[in-house]
């Protein structure tokens, strides 16, 4: 049982009473719990040449869970990365004010909309700087809906191109981007 399962199972019922969490977040909570727990099962493997047998615990693929979280993320790093084009790129961190942050919590279809917005300004601060020739950079986004002290915070991170290709395309670099356009 690794740490997390550990803290999970000693604060189970507390989670549940104290902190009300939504029906996905119990369902990946009770994934994460049974990860790697041999009385769910698994699978046995034996080698040919020595006779050695290995029993291997299935995995439920919770995203909580650290090792099957962290195999994720690693494939969809590596998924993403033979995606960029091959140019530097920019991290920006989009985030909304504090005081609309529990519109967001209550009503959490509104989280597509942080992804249209960051669509829209870095779409637009590329058209402002060349309006003659409409370009296009390439950008990733991810949302992440807690910040570092683990309070509720919405935002998304952005990887931006410094270029993009233009309608005739040819590929245009940009070196500057401005602050306050995209604030």
């Amino acid at each position: 049982m690794n740490i997390l399962q550990t803290i999970f199972t000693d604060y189970y019922e507390e989670i549940i009473y104290t902190l009300h969490p939504r029906d996905t977040e119990m369902e990946n909570i009770d994934k994460m719990l049974g990860c790697g727990d041999p009385s769910f099962g698994g699978s046995m493997y034996a080698c040919t040449h020595c006779g050695n047998f290995k029993f291997v615990p299935f995995r439920f693929h919770s995203r909580f869970c650290p090792t099957c979280g962290n195999k994720y993320s690693m494939e969809r790093t590596t998924t993403m990365a033979f995606k960029l084009v091959n140019v530097s790129h920019r991290h920006c961190v989009f985030t909304i004010d504090e005081n609309l942050r529990n519109f967001f919590l209550r009503d959490r279809s509104l989280l597509n909309c942080l992804f249209h917005s960051v669509n829209r300004v870095v779409s637009r601060m590329f058209h402002q700087i060349n309006k003659s020739k409409n370009f296009t950079p390439g950008f990733i986004m991810v949302l992440h809906t807690f910040g570092r002290d683990l309070k509720w915070n919405p935002h998304i991170h952005c990887l931006i191109s410094e270029g993009g290709f233009s309608d005739d395309g040819f590929w245009r670099h940009v070196k500057h981007f401005h602050y306050n356009f995209l604030r």
